[in-house]
C-alpha cells in the first residue's frame, strides 16, 4: 500500500511495536514548475515519552506534517478493558469449574456414606448453656 493512502482505520501495527507512536512524516515540497511532488513521506516510530515531550512540537515547527497512524495511549485504554473482560470471563469459568467439582466430590462422599451404611442426615447436637467459666450474672 502506497504511504500517501495509509490512515489510522487501516494502518496495522506490527506486533510488539503497539507501546511506540508510529507516524507519517513529510516537509511536503513541490517543483515550482511542474508541480511534482518532490518530497517523499516515511513511517517513523517514536517512544511514547519522547514523542509527547518532545518530538511532535519540533517536527511541527520545522514545518513537517505529522499524521499519527497509531497512538499508544488509545491502544492502552483499548487493550486494557480487553483484558479485564478476559480476566472477569476466566474467573467465572474457574468459579463454575470449582463449583462443579465440590459437587462431585459431594455427591461421592454421599454415596460412599450410604453403601456403608451411615445415614445421610446431620447428627445433632445439643451445646450445653453454658460452656463453663463463670455464672453469669442475674440482672436486676
Amino acid at each position: 500500500m502506497n504511504i500517501l493512502e495509509l490512515t489510522p482505520e487501516n494502518y496495522k501495527v506490527p506486533q510488539g511495536e503497539e507501546r511506540s507512536y508510529h507516524c507519517v512524516i513529510e516537509c511536503v515540497e513541490f517543483d515550482r514548475k511542474t508541480g511534482k511532488r518532490l518530497s517523499v513521506p516515511r513511517i517513523q516510530k517514536f517512544g511514547a515519552k519522547m514523542f509527547e515531550a518532545h518530538v511532535y512540537s519540533s517536527l511541527k515547527k520545522q514545518g513537517y506534517n505529522v499524521t499519527i497512524l497509531h497512538d499508544p495511549k488509545k491502544w492502552l485504554k483499548e487493550h486494557e478493558a480487553e483484558q479485564k473482560t478476559q480476566a472477569e470471563a476466566r474467573k467465572a469459568a474457574e468459579k463454575e469449574a470449582f463449583e462443579k467439582a465440590v459437587q462431585a466430590e459431594v455427591a461421592k462422599q454421599m454415596a460412599a456414606m450410604q453403601n456403608a451404611g451411615v445415614s445421610a442426615q446431620p447428627a445433632t447436637q445439643e451445646t450445653p448453656k453454658n460452656k463453663g467459666g463463670r455464672p453469669k450474672k442475674e440482672q436486676k
